[in-house]
């Protein structure tokens, strides 16, 4: 994702521009409407209000069931759902925007989901917090915060190979590269699954691909994760379409986290690859 589909590029040049998105990003959970708030707001202040405003909650499909263990079986979905969104690395501060912390945020209330963003992220004092949002038990809202566990590494080879494997849809090379313990989630689809075992059996079962060149991943940095756009061919013009969006979270045990966006609205463009 490179952002140019919420916003021009002065606006990401801005660095106090990037900051009021990265913050309304953190908690709305959503990249489009953080550009609107950002957008119509010039303080942080005023773009809390906001963003408390039209506070929801964002989830993930981890969020709303238990891992499946069918995954030949029929996905379950629902497009009713306001669904977490990546986030473009352009458009962010130097503040933390991984998605399992935005996932985590996204289950509090909204006032301290406030809260603990402006105070440990934007550095607010607990007296300014207090006047913007009235009395708030900081170090409750804090205790009640719970990413997921998992310290995220930088493995430019991993993601490369991965890449290339899933464009030869070699699928017993693709489950090389995740954990033992690995999730994998796909809104709007309820359903996820975690194990190289399950993952590989849910894209032998339901991606469409059928052999190497049906898929394309272009490299791209969401929520300073590495990322990739999907595009597969369609057989009927043998042109590449825009499919997913991927975003991987990598530890030393290999991908621990893949989610497939299928919200197409969120790559940088609709042209065809």
């Amino acid at each position: 994702m490179d952002g140019s589909g919420f916003e021009d590029a002065a606006a990401r040049a801005d660095p106090h521009q990037r900051g009021l998105i990265s913050h309304c990003y953190r908690m709305l959970g959503s990249v489009t409407e953080a550009v609107e708030v950002a957008r119509g707001n010039a303080t942080y202040e005023a773009a809390t209000r906001e963003c408390l405003e039209r506070a929801t909650t964002r989830p993930l499909p981890t969020d709303l069931a238990d891992a499946s263990d069918d995954p030949q079986g029929k996905l379950q979905q629902r497009s009713e759902v306001l669904w977490l969104e990546p986030f473009p690395d352009d458009l962010a501060d130097g503040n933390l925007v991984d998605l399992s912390l935005i996932a985590a945020l996204q289950r509090m209330p909204a006032d301290q989901r406030a809260a603990v963003i402006l105070h440990d992220l934007e550095q607010w004092s607990p007296d300014r917090i207090t006047n913007l949002l009235g009395p708030i038990d900081l170090p409750g809202a804090r205790a009640s915060l719970r990413p997921q566990p998992g310290h995220q590494i930088n493995r430019p080879a991993l993601a490369a190979a991965y890449r290339d494997a899933f464009e030869q849809y070699d699928v017993p090379a693709i489950l090389t590269f995740f954990a033992a313990d690995a999730i994998w989630e796909m809104p709007p689809f309820t359903s996820w699954f975690r194990g190289p075992r399950n993952i590989g059996r849910l894209i032998s079962t339901h991606c469409p691909a059928k052999g190497p060149g049906d898929q394309v991943l272009v490299p791209l940095k969401a929520n300073r994760q590495p990322a990739f756009a999907v595009y597969m061919r369609d057989p009927t013009d043998n042109i590449h379409r825009a499919f997913q969006l991927q975003v991987l979270t990598l530890t030393a045990a290999g991908i621990i986290h893949a989610i497939a966006f299928f919200d197409l609205s969120l790559f940088p463009t609709s042209q065809n690859s």
